[in-house]
């Protein structure tokens, strides 16, 4: 009979919880020579399901004692979620209660509406581009892969951030790569396997102590035998389907998910691994809010590694072999799912640039097409580009362009036939969502191309070749990154010992002949009657692969010093006074497309506007820099909403924060807002703008942001028992006001009255 241990390797911090074997039902495993039963289970061989659900413990009687959310229903003879609505309003959660109407552009919290950025209403059902907090604004931002070592959160559920399996054959293993012998479902999850032969799946290598820490939640349909390894797990509560467990301090390599057996006749499946105080609403809410919030104030976000663009396979790409939102990470050279794409562009309001595949046939492109016309929100716009720097020979799409070319164009030289192939495919994926986005959507599409902006003799060559197809397409498109006349690359032994302000002098130097550029492509783009718009731009600082250590320390510390923020200002006031406010460029032409998102920095580059989710912004120069900008040259853009209320339907009591003597003040009302209390003061700038994100019932306390004109916030809670404001960090704020017991913020426009007697 096969033995299943729990057992703790602290060489390897790995910890094996079996679910195992039929000896228990697949409901406990087998060890010492007894079951020893999941709670929710009991019997000698685990039999008996006490129908907890998941949450709670068998009693001696077989039924369940539930935990707190939950209650035992004897009609349904199981645990159900326990709460008291009002207004025929249904339970949606543990202690939540549902929305008594649907929420058209946002999800419902207890009880409810919380809209997309940019919507309002009781049922998040009108748009109002003045409450925007990106109105007007023409910085973009390219998001970050989706990789396993990535530090950026974009999911509450991390696990659709882990990466693709390793197979292993023993606990030390790290891969063995032989996935080729175990048969996967559609889903990418084992069927079944061979003997002696496992999974697993690793999450957060590289963040170290930067991952956030807490109690995740694992849950998974189906059965099997699941465990932990790399860091230390503490497990608080084991039951089939769900498993709790804290985790204090995450190890340099992460924490890895193996999967040891698998019940071939309901295999384990459907995999989910939630951050800290989001299992009840991952769902509805499924972004991180630190995710969402950083992004806000982007007028676009280009989702170039986002669908692995670089190298994208399979080749051919069609509509039934991409990623879907179901697979068990959207990791991989496949890309994330299109349906994410949107559902991130939806929540943030931010205008879509996407790339497609260089292999994806025409049924891709037009699905793709028609997928996102269908969904993504009516007041946003999509920018349209075939691949990414096809010119490129270190991507695997500049060869695919050659292969295709060179029997079309057998005399020609490799870059011509790489120009001609780029000009014919990037013509028909234009064609087809142009004829896709017809009528009064014709207006929110814009198709782009381009070519290789440091060479522009090429680039010259190549606006040849475009010829007529120009009419095609509606912009040209550009880098502007800049090397502050790369002494990294080209002296680097002298670069490693030079100072900071030795660093900046030397982009100061370099920028004349940015703007340079930059009016050559200016006029370029007028000439041939096109937009202008950058699909990358910002610092382009990294190590030649034959430098030593001190050159890629040198660069990395460059972009976390001050130094950097005027560097950047400076290359942005150059796009912006040459590009953005040229008379014949009005928007989509323009745009500031800063590379990257949130990212590490390492030897392969610290391309980051910050790096990690949850880092202290104040921390991070680049943020700064370019938020700076935006409230440099939209002055008027919001930091938030004007005012903010939430009210407490059982005991009448409402809090707000609002302007008031030139300020922004949070106070209390007990009459429905015909009258306020001030709450003590939070002594912030005159400048600064402070919204209330929720107020606690349970706990009686209100959850409060104080943000600066650079967008950085400072995050406040205050106790109604201590009349006492504490100061908390960004990632435990957030999940402490999504717990249950918070009621979130109102949305415009359905305070109730709440604003009469304010100045909002």
């Amino acid at each position: 009979m096969k033995l299943c241990l729990l057992r703790l390797l602290s060489l390897l911090c790995l910890l094996v919880l079996c679910l195992c074997s039929p000896e228990c039902n697949w409901n406990g495993h087998y060890t010492q020579s007894q079951c020893q039963c999941y709670e929710g289970f009991t019997g000698s061989k685990c039999e008996r399901d006490c129908h907890c659900q998941g949450h709670g413990s068998c009693k001696s009687d077989g039924t369940c004692e539930c935990e707190t959310g939950w209650k035992w229903s004897a009609s349904q003879h199981k645990c159900v979620w326990d709460c008291s609505c009002h207004g025929g309003a249904q339970c949606i959660g543990p202690g939540e209660c549902g929305c008594s109407h649907t929420c058209k552009w946002g999800a419902c919290r207890n009880g409810q509406c919380v809209c997309y950025e940019g919507y309002k209403g009781d049922d998040c059902s009108h748009y109002d581009r003045n409450i925007m907090l990106n109105k007007d604004v023409q910085v973009g931002l390219n998001l970050g892969g989706l990789a396993y070592y990535q530090s950026e959160i974009k999911w509450v559920d991390v696990s659709k951030q882990s990466s693709q399996w390793h197979t292993q054959r023993h606990e030390w293993d790290w891969d063995t790569k032989e996935l080729d012998k175990i048969p996967l479902r559609k889903d990418g999850y084992p069927s079944s396997f061979p003997a002696g032969l496992n999974v697993a799946k690793t999450i957060f290598q590289g963040w170290g102590e930067l991952a956030p820490t807490g109690n995740y939640t694992l849950l998974y349909d189906g059965e099997g035998s699941i465990g932990f390894r790399l860091s230390t797990v503490h497990v608080h509560y084991q039951s089939k389907g769900r498993i709790v467990v804290e985790i204090p301090k995450f190890q340099h390599d992460g924490i890895q998910i193996r999967i040891t057996e698998t019940n071939p006749h309901n295999p384990l499946h459907n995999l989910r691994f939630v951050s800290p105080g989001y299992e009840h609403i991952y769902q509805r809410f499924p972004y991180h809010p630190f995710f969402l919030e950083f992004l806000k104030r982007f007028t676009e976000a280009r989702y170039m590694d986002f669908l692995h663009t670089n190298g994208h396979k399979p080749e051919p790409t069609t509509w039934n072999t991409r990623r879907t939102p179901d697979y068990h990470t959207q990791d991989g050279e496949y890309g994330g799912a299109i349906e994410h794409l949107v559902e991130i562009s939806n929540w943030a309001g931010l205008d879509a640039w996407v790339c497609v595949p260089h292999a994806a046939d025409d049924d891709f492109v037009r699905q793709f097409a028609a997928y996102v016309k269908r969904n993504l929100r009516p007041d946003l716009k999509v920018y349209v580009e075939y691949s990414n720097e096809v010119w490129g020979t270190g991507f695997r799409q500049s060869h695919y362009a050659k292969e295709k070319g060179k029997p079309l164009w057998p005399g020609d030289d490799d870059m011509t036939i790489n120009m001609k192939y780029l000009v014919k495919r990037a013509s028909e994926v234009a064609d087809i969502w142009s004829s896709i986005w017809s009528g009064n959507d014709r207006q929110r599409l814009t198709n782009v191309v381009g070519w290789d902006t440091g060479k522009q003799t090429e680039y010259d060559h190549f606006m040849q070749i475009l010829g007529s197809k120009k009419t095609k397409f509606q912009a040209l498109t550009v880098t502007e990154y800049f090397l502050c006349g790369a002494p990294f690359f080209n002296h680097p032994s002298d670069f490693a010992k030079m100072s900071m302000s030795q660093i900046k002098q030397s982009c100061d130097n370099d920028l004349a002949n940015q703007k340079r550029i930059d009016q050559h492509y200016m006029d370029l783009a007028k000439a041939h009657g096109m937009k202008l718009v950058m699909y990358e731009g910002g610092p382009l600082m990294f190590a030649p692969s034959n430098a030593d250590g001190p050159v890629t320390d040198k660069c990395m510390a460059f972009n976390r010093d001050p130094h950097i923020r005027p560097a950047i200002l400076d290359i942005m006031n150059a796009w912006y006074s040459t590009v953005t406010t040229n008379s014949a460029n009005s928007r989509p032409g323009g745009i500031f497309n800063y590379f990257s998102s949130l990212g590490l920095f390492n030897k392969w580059g610290s391309w980051g506007i910050a790096e990690y989710t949850g880092q202290d912004l104040y921390t991070a120069p680049k943020w700064l820099a370019v938020q700076t900008f935006i409230s440099d040259h939209w002055p008027n853009t919001l930091l938030g909403p004007k005012c903010s209320f939430t009210q407490d339907q059982a005991t009448n009591t409402a809090f707000g924060c609002f302007p008031s003597g030139g300020h922004y003040v949070c106070a209390k009302s007990a009459d429905n807002g015909h009258s306020w209390t001030n709450l003590p003061s939070l002594h912030q700038s005159s400048s600064d703008h402070v919204t209330l994100d929720g107020y606690d019932v349970k706990e009686k306390k209100l959850y409060v942001r104080v943000m600066d004109r650079t967008y950085v916030s400072k995050y406040h809670v205050y106790s109604e028992n201590t009349r006492s404001w504490t100061t908390m960090k960004s990632i435990p704020y957030f999940a402490d006001e999504f717990a249950p017991s918070v009621i979130p913020r109102m949305p415009a426009d359905a305070d109730h009255g709440l604003s009469s007697q304010t100045h909002c």
